[in-house]
């Protein structure tokens, strides 16, 4: 009897059932919530990846570059090219592919100029400068051609007056045949990736062989930056009309062949 009692003591208390099922339903609920907020870090992680990256990469990078795009000048005015008109007869298509342009009283040469940000963020353009990179004398040989086309004026059209020191640029103003009068807007703009602008700088005042450039001024995130074209490095090249030199017409030119 005294072995029996000794081996009952012995025995370890079994645990009741009703405490069983409640550990095991606390794992599973321990289980089901460690796998809800793997779902959603998983998700916010492809958001960041899918547009989110984007937006963060734009807060923490430095202020958006303006990307500028001029082509050379060009107009419907007349042009000089130094030669004789046999020689332009012997070669016509000189006369489309190069040559200078020349300003008159009521045509010009111009540069189009496309600009905008890098990035979806808004750059303010605050202003634009030209800047003369060398002017000499106009020549006092070669052949003057007419040009034969039309034009018009852009939204955002600026005159160009090489005379004087610094180069005036304002905004184009064009008197309408009812008396009225047209005025391109003055700077500030606002450009950005999807959002750009073209401006037309008009070329109406020259009385040298000039080249030239053109700086534009901006804003970005408080910061000022400035953005230069200079056709390459070439300058924008045009120049006054020259005196005493021959001027003809395309048919003069053409007419040889």
């Amino acid at each position: 009897m005294r072995r029996a009692r000794l081996a009952r003591s012995r025995e370890l208390p079994a645990a009741p059932q009703g405490t069983a099922e409640r550990d095991g339903t606390s794992l599973r609920d321990r289980k089901l919530w460690i796998g809800a907020f793997v779902t959603v870090v998983t998700g916010l992680a492809a958001l960041l990846v899918q547009g989110g990256w984007d937006w963060l990469r734009e807060e923490m990078s430095d202020p958006p570059e303006l990307t500028a795009y001029a082509a050379d000048v060009n107009g419907c005015t007349p042009k000089y090219f130094n030669a004789r008109l046999d020689e332009l007869r012997a070669h016509p298509e000189t006369v489309d592919r190069s040559g200078v342009w020349i300003p008159t009283a009521d045509l010009w040469p111009s540069v189009n100029v496309t600009v905008q940000a890098k990035t979806s963020q808004a750059i303010v353009l605050t202003g634009a400068k030209v800047s003369v990179l060398s002017a000499r004398p106009l020549p006092a040989r070669g052949s003057v051609v007419d040009a034969e086309c039309g034009g018009g004026m852009d939204e955002r059209a600026f005159d160009v007056d090489l005379r004087t020191d610094p180069v005036s640029v304002r905004p184009s103003v064009v008197r309408t045949g009812q008396g009225g009068v047209i005025k391109s807007r003055a700077f500030p703009f606002k450009v950005s990736s999807g959002d750009p602008e073209q401006f037309v700088f008009n070329v109406k005042n020259v009385a040298q062989d000039v080249r030239f450039a053109i700086t534009f001024s901006w804003v970005s995130d408080g910061q000022p930056g400035s953005t230069r074209l200079d056709n390459g490095g070439r300058g924008f090249h045009v120049m006054g009309l020259p005196k005493n030199l021959p001027r003809y017409s395309r048919v003069d030119v053409f007419k040889g062949k």
